[in-house]
């Protein structure tokens, strides 16, 4: 399976064309952060900036999505504190925490 990445420029454009039906904001295990977008068609593609598709900081990723015309994500956090420390995973998927952005990041 391919991953499909979407560039400042094209997230932009898809976003203007109502295409966007959510961003979801990853925490990554020990690494950082990623960002996926979801269009109204079903497809999903990772968020890139030239090569760049994890960042360190969560304030400079919000603040390049919101230049992009980003105004809200969804917060996933695929492996749970829980799971972290070694209790059992939730039986039911997380649905995410929806999170505004705003101008300062």
């Amino acid at each position: 399976m391919s991953v499909y990445q979407m560039s400042c420029s094209s997230l932009r454009f898809a976003l203007r064309r109502d295409q966007v039906e959510l961003v979801e904001l990853h925490g990554l295990r020990c690494c950082g952060y990623s960002t996926w977008v979801i269009e109204r068609s079903g497809r999903r593609s990772q968020f890139a900036e030239g090569r760049r598709t994890v960042w360190n900081d969560q304030g400079s990723l919000k603040r390049l999505l919101y230049a992009c015309g980003v105004r809200e994500v969804y917060w996933r956090q695929p492996v749970s504190h829980d799971e972290m420390i070694g209790r059992p995973a939730c039986l039911e998927p997380e649905q995410g925490l929806r999170v505004p952005l705003a101008a300062e990041g």
